[in-house]
C-alpha cells in the first residue's frame, strides 16, 4: 500500500510538472511570436522606407500581419550586417580619412619629394661635372618617360596613384625641355615650343583616356607655363596668342563632354596672366586691331565653355557657371574699354549694347533648351540688363542718361510681365531705383543758365521719368486685373504702390524745384541790380568825397533791395503751400472717384503737411499781406472739403 501511495504521488508530481512545462512552453511561444512580429515590423519599415506617404498604412499593416516564420539565413545575415555597420560607423569615417591621407596626399607629397630630390641630386652632379649638359637633359627625359610608363602600369588598378605618377612625369618632361632650351641652348626655340606642345597634347590625351581631371590640370598648367619657360624677350604676338588660343579651344572641347570646371578656372586665369604679362611689356597702339581680335576670340571661347556643358547635357547650373560667365564678360569689356576708349569713345556704348544682345541670345537659348534652369536664365538676363544700363551713360550725357534708363526700366518691366518672370520685374525695379537716385542727386543739382520755368532740360527729365512711372503703374494695374492668384495680386499691389508713390514724390519735388528756381532767378536779378548800384556809388563817392550824401545813398540802396528779396521769399513760401494744398485736393478727388485708398491716404498726408506749414510757418514768418492770403486760402480749402464731406458723406462712407 505504501508503494501504491508513492506511485500515485509520483504520477501526480509528474502531472503537475508537465502542466508547468506546458505553461512555460506557452509563454516562450508567446515571447517568440512577439519577437517575430517585431522583426517583421523592422523588415517592413526597411523595405517601405522610400514610400513615406504610406507610413500610417504601414503601422496598420504591422498590427494585421500574422506571425511569420523565423528569419531565414540570408535575412538573418542581412540583419546582422546592418547592426554591424551601425556599430562600426565611427570606424568607417576614420578609415576614409586614413585612405585620403595615406592613398592620396602621401602619394602627392612623395612624387614632389622625388622630383625635388632628383633635382638636388642632378644639381649636385652637375656642379661636380659628373654629368654633361646633354646627359642631364637625357636623364630628365628618361625619368619623365619612366614616370609616364609607371603611371600607365598602375593607373588601371590604382587610379589616384597612377594619375599622380603620370602628372609627375609630365612635369619632369616640361622641366627637361625647358633646361635644354633655356639653360644649355641644346635645341632652338621653335623645336622646344613644338616639343612642349606635344607634351601638353600627351597630357590631354592621357587625362581623357583615364578620365583624370588632375592630370589634365597638370597638362594645362604646363601648357600655360611654356611661353614663360621658353621666352626670349622678343615680341611674337601672333605666335603667343595663337598658342594660347589652341589651349583654350582644347578646354572648350573638353567642356562639351566633361564638367571639369577646374580646367575652365585654370585656363581663364592662365589666359589673363599671359595677356597682362605680354601687354605690359610689348603692347603698342599699332597692335590694337590684332589685340582686340584675339581678345574677342578668348572671350567667345570662355563664354561658350562656361555654359556649353549645361546646354548639351540639359543640366541645371550649380553657380560656378554664373561666376565664370560674369568674370569673362567683365574682363573682356574692361580690357576692350581700356584699349578703345581713348580713340573710339563714341563706339563704346554701342559695344556694350552688342554684349547685351550677345547675352540676351544666350538667355533665350537657356530658356528654350533648359527651361527649368531659372537661375542661369535670370543671371544671363541680368547681364543683358547690366550691359544695356552701362551703355547708356557711356554713350550719352546729363539728363539723357536718366531718360534712357527710364525707358529701359519700362521696357524691362513690360517684358517681365509678358514672360511672367518675377526676376526680370525685379531688374526693372533696380533700374528704376537708379533713375530715382540720378534724378534726385545729379539732375536736380544741375545749374541752369537762362532759366525758363517748365521749359528747361531738368524739368523735362523729371517729367519724362514721371510719365514712364505712371505707364509702369498702368502695366502693373492691368496685370492685377488678369491675375487670379491671391499671393501674386498682393505682391503686385505692393509693387503698384511703390511706383505710384515714386511718381507722386517726383511730381512734387519737380514742381517745388521750379517754384524755388523761379524765385531764385528773381533774387539773382535783384543781386545784379544791387551790383550796378554799388558801382554807381563807387563812382559817386570818388567824385564827391567829403559830402554828406553817403548815408542817404547807402540807406536807399540797402533798404530797397532787402525789401524786394524778402517779398520774393514770401511769395515762394506761400506759392509752395498753395501748390501743396492744390495737389492734395487733386489726390483726394482722384482717390474718391477711382476708389483708390492709397491715393486718398497720400492726399490726406499732403493736406496735413500743408496745414501744418501754413499754421506753424507761414502765419508767423510771412509779411502781413501774405499771412492774409495764406490764412484765407487755407480757410476756403478746409470749408470746401468740409462741405463736400457733409453733402456726400453717405457716398464717401461707401467708398471708404
Amino acid at each position: 500500500m505504501p508503494e501504491e501511495k508513492n506511485s500515485i504521488e509520483i504520477f501526480k508530481f509528474l502531472g503537475d510538472l508537465k502542466k508547468a512545462v506546458l505553461l512555460l512552453d506557452e509563454k516562450i511561444n508567446n515571447q517568440n511570436k512577439k519577437i517575430e512580429n517585431l522583426e517583421n515590423k523592422i523588415l517592413i519599415i526597411k523595405n517601405d522606407a522610400d514610400n513615406k506617404g504610406k507610413s500610417v498604412q504601414q503601422k496598420e499593416t504591422f498590427r494585421a500581419v500574422p506571425p511569420s516564420p523565423p528569419l531565414s539565413a540570408p535575412e538573418a545575415s542581412f540583419k546582422n550586417s546592418i547592426f554591424k555597420k551601425l556599430s562600426n560607423k565611427g570606424e568607417g569615417d576614420n578609415i576614409g580619412l586614413e585612405e585620403k591621407i595615406g592613398g592620396k596626399w602621401f602619394a602627392k607629397i612623395g612624387i614632389a619629394a622625388i622630383v625635388i630630390g632628383v633635382s638636388f641630386f642632378l644639381k649636385y652632379a652637375f656642379d661636380n661635372n659628373w654629368i654633361g649638359e646633354t646627359g642631364r637633359v637625357i636623364i630628365g627625359i628618361i625619368a619623365g618617360l619612366g614616370l609616364l610608363f609607371l603611371g600607365e602600369k598602375t593607373i588601371r588598378k590604382y587610379a589616384t596613384y597612377g594619375q599622380i605618377i603620370s602628372g609627375g612625369g609630365i612635369a619632369v618632361l616640361y622641366l627637361s625641355i625647358f633646361a635644354a632650351y633655356n639653360f644649355y641652348h641644346l635645341i632652338p626655340q621653335l623645336l622646344s615650343f613644338f616639343v612642349m606642345a606635344v607634351i601638353t597634347a600627351i597630357g590631354f590625351l592621357l587625362s581623357l583616356r583615364y578620365n583624370a581631371v588632375s592630370l589634365m590640370a597638370v597638362a594645362i598648367l604646363g601648357g600655360f607655363a611654356t611661353p614663360f619657360l621658353i621666352s626670349t624677350g622678343v615680341n611674337n604676338q601672333f605666335g603667343l596668342f595663337f598658342y594660347i588660343l589652341i589651349l583654350d579651344i582644347a578646354i572648350l572641347v573638353i567642356s562639351i563632354f566633361k564638367k571639369w570646371r577646374e580646367l575652365n578656372i585654370i585656363g581663364y586665369i592662365g589666359t589673363v596672366i599671359v595677356f597682362i604679362a605680354w601687354g605690359e611689356r610689348f603692347y603698342t597702339d599699332d597692335q590694337l586691331l590684332a589685340t582686340i581680335f584675339f581678345l574677342s576670340l578668348f572671350f567667345i571661347v570662355y563664354s561658350i565653355s562656361s555654359l556649353i556643358y549645361n546646354i548639351v547635357k540639359k543640366e541645371e547650373s550649380s553657380g560656378i557657371e554664373q561666376i565664370l560667365t560674369l568674370l569673362t564678360g567683365v574682363a573682356y569689356f574692361g580690357a576692350c574699354y581700356g584699349l578703345l576708349d581713348k580713340d573710339y569713345h563714341a563706339f563704346m556704348g554701342f559695344f556694350a549694347l552688342i554684349l547685351a544682345i550677345y547675352y540676351l541670345l544666350w538667355a533665350y537659348l537657356v530658356k528654350v533648351i533648359t527651361p527649368k534652369d531659372e537661375n542661369l536664365y535670370s543671371f544671363l538676363a541680368f547681364l543683358t540688363v547690366g550691359f544695356i544700363t552701362l551703355a547708356i551713360p557711356i554713350q550719352f550725357k546729363q539728363n539723357i542718361i536718366t531718360i534712357g534708363w527710364a525707358i529701359e526700366a519700362l521696357i524691362i518691366l513690360y517684358l517681365g510681365f509678358k514672360t511672367n518672370s518675377k526676376r526680370i520685374v525685379i531688374f526693372s525695379f533696380i533700374v528704376s531705383t537708379l533713375v530715382m537716385a540720378r534724378l534726385l542727386f545729379i539732375d536736380a543739382s544741375i545749374v541752369l543758365n537762362n532759366f525758363i520755368v517748365i521749359f528747361n532740360k531738368r524739368f523735362f527729365a523729371f517729367f519724362f521719368v514721371i510719365i514712364t512711372f505712371y505707364i509702369a503703374s498702368y502695366i502693373i494695374k492691368k496685370s492685377i486685373l488678369f491675375n487670379s492668384a491671391e499671393n501674386n495680386i498682393l505682391q503686385l499691389k505692393k509693387l503698384l504702390a511703390l511706383w505710384l508713390i515714386a511718381a507722386n514724390l517726383l511730381t512734387l519735388f519737380s514742381i517745388n524745384q521750379e517754384i524755388i528756381s523761379y524765385c531764385q532767378k528773381e533774387v539773382n536779378k535783384i543781386q545784379v541790380e544791387k551790383s550796378k548800384l554799388d558801382k554807381e556809388w563807387n563812382i559817386y563817392n570818388n567824385n564827391y568825397i567829403g559830402t554828406n550824401s553817403y548815408g542817404k545813398f547807402e540807406k536807399y540802396n540797402t533798404g530797397i533791395i532787402n525789401t524786394k528779396i524778402r517779398n520774393i521769399e514770401y511769395r515762394r513760401s506761400i506759392t509752395l503751400s498753395l501748390f501743396w494744398l492744390l495737389y492734395a485736393i487733386i489726390l483726394l478727388i482722384i482717390g474718391f472717384i477711382g476708389r483708390y485708398k492709397l491715393v486718398r491716404v497720400g492726399g490726406i498726408i499732403l493736406l496735413a503737411l500743408s496745414i501744418l506749414k501754413l499754421f506753424f510757418y507761414d502765419l508767423w514768418s510771412l509779411g502781413t499781406l501774405y499771412r492774409i492770403i495764406s490764412s484765407i486760402s487755407l480757410g476756403i480749402v478746409l470749408l470746401l472739403i468740409s462741405f463736400v464731406y457733409q453733402k456726400y458723406k453717405d457716398k464717401i462712407k461707401e467708398i471708404i
